[in-house]
């Protein structure tokens, strides 16, 4: 049997007898790629250590058995004597190859495949020095097939325990100056037009398990050469050395050359070159570990990327932010009963306006993808079509134009109907209603959104001329730059709200007995805490008003199932037991638009009284574009707790027959099971044994997409930050501030924010807003400058970043940062 393979005998032909790792690099070598000379103990080897040590017994009893640790394997490896045989032509070659300190790697028949690396699972042994050591390492590699980690990995991964076998690579240590790894395709972005290199000083070891914060570069190529479009520097938290007796020693690296890349620009260059290189020798992207010594480059390890996600698609500048504001849209993965009922409504609500240009949008469920009725994610480009329309589209556009003034939006008689119907449907009881009742009030609550949408296509057309109008005004006057000031301190009922949220918190403050109980409770426990107090009663009317106006506001527009201010009542308070806590800030003065506005009727041109007057009626139709948009986003909102409550009626009768554990199942299900189930009450057993098995399908369904956004965050990412830039995102409020980081990571937490803050959130919406009175600014995960969280940032005058990806993740509450809301970056301060 061949117990012994030099590289020179090996192809990638060979993984059943020198594993992934070995078979690699023979490939490499016989290609004529740098790699360290050595040799491999084959599978053969591993094969007759088993038969003769009669471990082959205690492996099958063990996995019979199930365990989940391999523990009892592992020590009965460890201590086998390795067959003389073996031994002797381990030595043998060893002695050939100079008896040099070497490297000894595992290398697993079932790693280094394009579907699973195995990264880390078995084990590797650094400047191994002298026959006796090479065979012990040679024994734990053997053994490391067996830890608890490698079994547990397999076990996951569903790959037979009992046909893993294990090669050893033995292969000489070169003396490494700088090592790490590079992908020669974006991991994460999926980008085959870029390599990503990770390097520190010292062995590579230090990289590949994550000791050290490494140099970090992204290179893209171009025509003649690769450039370099990422840098940051590592923090050389610790350095990784060879010992004189054998062994790794992990040392501090110390202050010299801290401040130096571990590489020169060209021979990060010369890297790229090299990966490139190997990636068209084996035909897909390549994960490489390497190692420079004395101005060489050497490999030491080449593996398909596994779980390399596809590139996302080229976009324009309106594609990527539409899909930033499609991600804080749905911050939470729509359920299946949300995706058939309201949430179709409020999408055609939205895009109404599309079909006056002649232009037809996609159906709501054609904007996904989806597995088993769950959504998985937007896809990449939503197509829009063009309809016969287009051609009578400016007839269409001209007659509503002239004949709908947003100035007077407010008194259209639609928005009076909406009202009364609201009322109408919070009044019902929904609890005497039959079956088709509640499926009806569901359908007239959707009707709302349908109304909104009409006031949306009656006034926009006119608001988005007078925009252009303005912006061409501008430009004329040379004051193209004041566009944004001009369009800000527009009052709205998100604004409204926030103001009349301060008058309540200003009420605490002023008032002993309420700041005494909202400073002595949290927010659970603070409604029945005011209760029992008689100002606090009084302070329990005035805020039972509020959420009649404003209650229907919601938590998470993509979902019905999260709560409303007016169904959490504690969300409410949390935010007062923060408001109440500080003064809000002061806002004296006129506003700044008005300022603006007064310095241009200055302008010689404007002393015209055509041109004064027509500037001053485009900017006041302007000025109702964000109020409108803000505005019918309150109004659809407002059948939003019928919804909920409806649709938790129907899973509350459910749960009393048995067909579902809680009223919140209903949400997996269906419109159209909804329905059917009005024809077939109670539910036949066949049918209820259908619909509890569509609920735990979709259930795991959604379970195995956690993590998961639902919005590509690469199609909305900016350019990564560089230099001494945490983030960057989108610019979405101009400013500059600086302050302690505070993570929201939903509203359950707004009582965390305190005054001078920097409120960092994965999303934000109306209800968040609040919180803007005490921050000194706001970095978000998603959304775009058109964003609820940028429109009321320019509102209040606090700088915002929006569309950072991962600032939740990246920043550290307590942390110190300057947020510049003018280029969309957040600096460390500290």
């Amino acid at each position: 049997m061949e117990f012994i393979r030099s590289f020179e005998q090996l192809t990638k032909k060979d993984i059943s007898l020198a594993g992934g790792k070995g078979a690699n690099l023979g490939e490499l070598v016989r290609a004529g790629f740098p790699v360290p000379p050595g040799f491999v103990v084959t599978t053969a080897a591993y094969d007759r250590f088993v038969v003769d040590n009669s471990l082959g017994r205690i492996i099958s009893a063990v996995l019979q058995e199930e365990k989940s640790s391999g523990t009892e394997i592992r020590d009965a490896f460890q201590s086998a004597p390795i067959p003389l045989e073996i031994e002797q032509a381990i030595l043998k070659a060893y002695r050939k190859f100079g008896q040099r300190s070497v490297a000894v790697r595992s290398s697993a028949t079932a790693e280094d495949l394009p579907g699973a690396a195995f990264a880390g699972q078995q084990d590797t042994f650094l400047n191994v020095i002298g026959e006796e050591a090479l065979l012990d390492a040679v024994r734990r590699c053997w053994a490391s097939l067996w830890t608890d980690r490698a079994v547990t990995y397999r076990r996951r991964r569903g790959i037979d325990q009992r046909a893993v076998k294990l090669a050893i690579v033995i292969q000489h240590m070169v003396p490494a100056d700088v090592a790490g790894v590079m992908f020669t395709a974006n991991p994460v972005t999926g980008a085959r037009d870029e390599i990503v290199i990770d390097a520190n000083p010292g062995l590579g070891e230090a990289v590949v398990s994550g000791l050290v914060t490494p140099d970090h570069f992204v290179m893209r190529k171009q025509w003649l050469s690769w450039r370099i479009i990422e840098r940051h520097h590592g923090k050389r938290e610790v350095l990784i050395r060879p010992r004189t007796e054998g062994g790794t020693e992990r040392v501090s690296f110390g202050s010299k050359g801290a401040l130096q890349p571990a590489l020169p620009d060209p021979a990060l260059r010369q890297l790229a070159r090299l990966g490139l290189a190997i990636q068209q020798h084996f035909g897909n992207p390549q994960d490489i570990e390497w190692v420079w010594s004395g101005g060489k480059f050497f490999i030491v390890q080449s593996r398909p990327i596994t779980a390399l996600p596809e590139p996302v698609p080229k976009m324009s500048k309106i594609q990527s932010m539409v899909a930033g504001l499609l991600a804080e849209m749905f911050a939470v993965r729509p359920y299946p009963l949300d995706a058939t009922t309201w949430l179709p409504a409020l999408s055609d609500a939205a895009t109404s306006i599309f079909g006056l240009l002649g232009v037809s949008a996609p159906p709501f469920d054609q904007m996904f993808v989806k597995k088993d009725d769950v959504i998985v994610q937007l896809k990449h480009r939503i197509e829009f079509h063009l309809t016969s329309g287009i051609f009578l589209a400016p007839v269409h556009l001209l007659r509503i134009i002239l004949h709908y003034n947003p100035v007077h939006w407010k008194e259209d008689p639609l928005l009076n109907d909406i009202s009364l119907r609201i009322r109408d449907l919070e009044a019902r009881e929904l609890q005497t209603l039959s079956w088709k009742e509640l499926l009806a009030t569901m359908n007239e609550s959707q009707e709302i959104f349908v109304d909104v949408g009409e006031l949306r296509r009656r006034y926009y057309p006119r608001m988005g001329f007078a925009v252009g109008l303005l912006r061409l005004f501008l430009g004329l006057l040379g004051r193209s730059d004041h566009f944004s000031v001009l369009m800000s301190g527009v009052e709205n009922k998100t604004v409204e709200a926030n103001h009349a949220l301060e008058a309540l918190a200003a009420w605490i403050r002023a008032n002993p007995s309420l700041s005494d109980i909202f400073s002595k409770h949290d927010a659970d426990k603070l409604w029945k805490a005011l209760e029992a107090q008689p100002s606090g009663r009084m302070f329990l009317v005035e805020l039972k008003s509020f959420l009649d106006r404003y209650g229907h506001r919601e938590s998470v527009l993509s979902t019905a199932l999260e709560p409303t201010w007016k169904d959490a009542p504690e969300i409410m308070l949390g935010i007062l037991k923060g408001l109440a806590s500080t003064e809000a800030r002061s806002q004296n003065g006129r506003p700044a638009w008005e300022i603006e506005r007064d310095k241009i009727l200055m302008h010689p041109l404007l002393r015209i009284s055509f041109l004064r007057n027509s500037f001053i009626e485009i900017l006041d139709e302007a000025r109702c574009f964000l109020q409108l948009r803000e505005d019918t986003h309150f109004y659809a909102t407002l059948a939003l707790p019928v919804i909920r409550r409806t649709l938790l009626e129907f899973g509350r009768r459910l749960v009393g027959i048995g067909v579902i554990g809680t009223p919140e199942d209903v949400f997996h299900f269906q419109l159209n099971e909804i329905e059917q189930l009005e024809m077939a009450w109670p539910p036949t057993p066949q049918l209820t044994s259908d619909l509890q098995s569509a609920v735990v399908r979709r259930k795991e369904q959604r379970k195995a997409l956690e993590g998961m956004p639902l919005v590509d965050p690469r199609s909305f990412r900016q350019t990564e930050a560089a230099g001494d830039n945490l983030l960057r995102g989108t610019p979405g409020s101009p400013g500059i501030a600086e302050g302690t980081v505070r993570i929201i990571l939903d509203a359950s937490e707004f009582g965390k924010l305190c005054s001078g803050d920097v409120l960092v959130a994965p999303y934000t919406n109306p209800s968040w807003t609040p919180l803007f009175q005490r921050a000194v600014a706001v970095v978000v995960d998603t959304g775009g400058s058109g964003s609820h969280a940028a429109i009321v940032a320019r509102e209040y005058g606090i700088p915002a970043v929006m569309g950072t990806v991962d600032g939740t993740r990246r920043l550290k509450d307590g942390e110190r940062i300057r947020v510049d809301g003018f280029h969309g970056l957040v600096h460390s301060q500290t």
